[in-house]
């Protein structure tokens, strides 16, 4: 009688063995395929940011202020269009990051 529970007992081990053993493969694979759009994912961004070559652009922009003439600089300082910017970029970046935490943390 001990010889059939411990043939039963190991089998019964064998098989959650190997259903381990499935999982952790099954999982694996799942992991390694969302790794490879995720890379993929970041590559392409990855490209199109060196693609826009932002140190030129910065230094056309910057080049091209400096072509205008002096009341032109004189009235965009006055009225106060850079700081304007700045306040608009900053709270769309405020903004995004909000967003990035879920709802459920901010419904009460």
């Amino acid at each position: 009688m001990d010889y059939v529970i411990n043939a039963i007992q190991s089998l019964l081990n064998f098989f959650i063995s190997a259903l381990s053993w499935l999982m952790d493969g099954f999982l694996y694979t799942i992991k390694a395929a969302l790794y490879f759009i995720f890379d993929g994912l970041l590559t392409v961004v990855e490209t199109l940011f060196s693609a826009i070559n932002i140190p030129s652009t910065l230094l056309t922009a910057a080049g091209s202020w400096g072509l205008l003439p002096t009341q032109a600089v004189y009235c965009i300082n006055a009225v106060g269009i850079p700081q304007g910017l700045a306040i608009i970029v900053s709270a769309i970046v405020i903004r995004m990051g909000i967003n990035l935490i879920p709802a459920a943390f901010t419904r009460i």
